[in-house]
């Protein structure tokens, strides 16, 4: 009796899941429907043919007529997205109508591959008769770069990119298809948003008495850098590179060597609102590759024999061609007593200290933009804050940019815009650039491979703090000693 009951009491549970499954299934198909209605252009009320509708999540999905017509089996609370070559894509998610027309919003640039030419006229890339590249945002942004010139290296054939390499802020010389100017400017001519900017390159300085053989009391410049640095590469929408002087030739003799057109980014809101978009980068930048160096010989000419600091001939040489390094006993630089030490020390050199010199470049980069749409009017908000440590001590920069754009369309055929940058950029230690006593590199000529970096902590002359530095071996090296400050 009890085996019978337990049969009985299993079919009962299998024919009331079955009974289950059938109500779902019978519900999930009263709420299925056929939905039509029609597509147009929101602004022409045209219909549009071959937009693609579809049901998110599911295989249902059809194209539009000729007519712009649709018919297409749809659930309550499902999502269909529109969308067609040409048109920014819309989505609607379904209520329990049976009709549903739509209106689709031309993309601007979207239908054909538009560029930006001379004086900001926008064409078809296919209507051009020279050669022109055109690079995105996306392109700059991927992997950001303390110059985001550097991107372009690469990306654009014929493009040449000539960098100073003197030190963070150091300005990059851009030259399309070869130098073709013996005595004057070979530069691109680079315009922001229809206004060109001065780019010239590797004379940034701010003392007109400074000069790049810097070996006497005056000056080396520093490169602080240019305008076409200091753009924030998350503000600009596009760069357009145009190649020779046909392609720039309503910028008269400036653009005999070809332009670099950069378009800056606007609102695109299409509807009422606020969009807050963040970023955030973190790069690191290390040494490539060290030159060689000789470890054989130290201080002194000629292969002479012997060492005493401060008594023997060439004994604060900057030439390196003295006694070999064999362990030998000589009376070396002392930095206690800044003179010749009374204890004789072996004769070795130092082979790793200028590489632990240089150290491990950091760069952060903040910002926050905001979207925003009024009616017929847009506005776009951009601020930038970049911190930068670089491969020298103490040595860096910090940077503060601010974009503001203001779009209002007054009437169908008029337009109003409105521009504003701001850039603020500091650095109280850049290095010097050219061949001379203060440029970093220049050690690396005169340096001596028997003399510790060390030595240099203690540069103020004894009794002297403050007002007298102590230069222990060739004057050529009279400015390391201050680099060396927090080493």
């Amino acid at each position: 009796m009890s085996f019978f009951n337990k049969g009985l009491h299993f079919r009962y549970k299998k024919m009331f899941v079955v009974l289950l499954l059938a109500l779902a299934g019978a519900t999930t198909f009263a709420q299925q429907r056929t939905v039509t209605g029609t597509v147009k252009n929101a602004k022409t009320k045209q219909p549009l043919a071959l937009i693609s509708v579809q049901v998110e999540a599911s295989p249902r999905g059809t194209m539009t007529s000729n007519n712009g017509t649709f018919s297409l089996q749809v659930n309550t609370g499902e999502t269909v997205t529109f969308s067609g070559v040409g048109y920014s894509a819309k989505q609607v998610i379904m209520d329990d109508k049976n009709v549903l027309d739509v209106e689709l919003e031309q993309g601007e640039g979207e239908l054909e591959s538009v560029v930006v030419t001379a004086l900001g006229i926008k064409k078809e890339d296919k209507a051009l008769g020279y050669a022109v590249t055109k690079l995105d945002s996306t392109q700059l942004t991927d992997a950001v770069a303390g110059n985001w010139t550097d991107v372009l290296s690469g990306k654009v054939a014929g493009l040449n990119m000539i960098r100073s390499g003197s030190g963070p802020t150091g300005s990059n010389k851009i030259i399309l298809r070869g130098e073709n100017n013996l005595t004057g400017e070979n530069e691109a001519l680079i315009v922001v948003d229809g206004v060109v900017i001065n780019n010239s390159s590797g004379r940034r300085t701010a003392n007109g008495s400074e000069n790049i053989y810097g070996t006497g009391s005056d000056n080396m410049p520093a490169d602080y850098g240019s305008g076409l640095n200091d753009i924030n590469p998350e503000d600009i929408e596009s760069v357009t590179v145009l190649k020779g002087p046909g392609a720039a030739a309503l910028y008269g003799q400036r653009g005999a060597n070809g332009a670099i057109i950069i378009t800056t980014k606007a609102s695109k809101r299409k509807t009422k609102g606020v969009s807050i978009i963040f970023n955030s980068n973190y790069s690191q930048e290390r040494v490539n590759r060290w030159p060689d160096m000789q470890w054989e010989y130290g201080m002194g000419l000629d292969g002479q024999t012997n060492y005493e600091y401060g008594v023997s001939a060439n004994s604060s040489s900057s030439s390196a061609y003295g006694p070999r390094f064999e362990g030998q006993l000589f009376h070396q630089y002392n930095p206690v007593t800044q003179d010749r030490d009374s204890v004789a020390t072996p004769w070795r050199p130092y082979t790793n200290k200028i590489r632990e010199y240089f150290e491990t470049g950091h760069t952060y980069n903040n910002s926050i933009s905001l979207d925003a749409r009024m009616n017929k009017t847009t506005m776009r908000f951009a601020y930038t804050n970049v911190q930068n440590t670089w491969i020298m001590p103490n040595t860096g920069y910090r940077r503060n940019t601010g974009a503001l754009t203001i779009n209002s369309k007054l009437t169908d055929k008029l337009t109003v815009s409105a521009k504003l940058n701001y850039t603020n950029k500091y650095s109280d230690n850049l290095p010097g650039a050219g061949y001379g006593n203060q440029s970093i590199m220049y050690w690396f000529i005169f340096w001596q491979p028997n003399a510790d970096l060390d030595w240099l902590r203690n540069y103020w002359q004894n009794g002297q703090v403050g007002r007298k530095i102590e230069y222990p071996y060739s004057s050529f090296l009279k400015t390391l000693t201050l680099l060396l400050t927090n080493f």
